[in-house]
């Protein structure tokens, strides 16, 4: 049984912006980052290899994922809801995260704690 469920963040116009990010990824890099979400789901706490605060940006969350020597990185958040984490933004670490790309996480978070209906469960296709 999950303890979590995850959510994608979606555009005004209902885009899966999560999805259009996976889907522009490596076939083999987005099935190991739908295997690691659906792990996630079955912990009570997320382990520390694979999820951590993002330092300096409070409520910012990444999931740590490495495939062929690249590290990919999902940014969220714990909400809208009890036991929910929301993926906002997808990134790929090539050194430091670009602080853009933060922001725009950020600029996310409020977005869905504001209207909720902003997220829909991920989609693993």
């Amino acid at each position: 049984m999950a303890s979590w469920a995850f959510f994608d963040y979606c555009s005004r116009r209902g885009e899966n912006e999560i999805l259009v990010w996976l889907n522009s990824l490596p076939i083999k890099a987005k099935a190991k980052i739908n295997a690691r979400i659906i792990a996630l789901q079955g912990f009570p706490i997320f382990p520390e290899q694979y999820f951590s605060a993002y330092k300096t940006w409070d409520d910012l969350y990444e999931l740590r994922i490495v495939f062929a020597n690249v590290a990919y990185r999902p940014f969220g958040f714990y909400g809208p809801g009890r036991k929910d984490f929301s993926l906002l933004v997808g990134g790929i670490e090539k050194g430091k995260i670009p602080v853009r790309l933060l922001e725009v996480a950020d600029e996310r978070r409020k977005i869905v704690i504001a209207d909720p209906t902003r997220v829909r469960r991920h989609d693993f296709s």
